[in-house]
């Protein structure tokens, strides 16, 4: 039987000077790839916008972050120390890319679950367009 997961996901964005908040909890799959990382599966709600979509959380082991979202808007994010990464993101005005800077990330993840925190700031052309924390706390269901 496969063990059942849960994750609550708290997202603060600062855009200009406007601050939003979002925390999600929600069932999850959660297990180890075959290179020691972890990958975090789940649906979105209407609590996050994105309602009928699924985002994978994939973190290597160096604490490299890739997100990537499929369904009504596709998005390929990496947010990775001391790189900055340049990613494809589709909102409802278009595809735009977009710049990624980490600015820390704090990783304690195992098998029996865990917390990543981790914060990074999006650019285009050089402009800040906000700055993101995030913080994923992944448990057992227990029924």
């Amino acid at each position: 039987m496969k063990e059942k997961w849960i994750m609550t996901l708290h997202n603060v964005q600062c855009e200009d000077e406007e601050k939003t908040e979002v925390t999600l909890n929600t069932e999850i799959s959660y297990e180890k790839d075959s290179n020691g990382g972890r990958i975090i599966t789940y649906r979105e709600s209407e609590a996050t916008g994105m309602n009928g979509s699924v985002t994978q959380v994939q973190i290597s082991p160096d604490n490299m972050i890739t997100i990537i979202r499929a369904g009504k808007f596709n998005m390929h994010l990496v947010v990775q120390m001391g790189r900055k990464h340049f990613c494809n993101y589709e909102t409802p005005y278009g595809n735009t890319v977009f710049g990624i800077s980490a600015k820390f990330i704090d990783n304690t993840l195992t098998d029996e679950g865990g917390i990543l925190k981790f914060r990074y700031m999006i650019d285009t052309n050089s402009s800040l367009v906000s700055d993101n924390e995030i913080s994923i706390e992944i448990k057992k269901h227990v029924c």
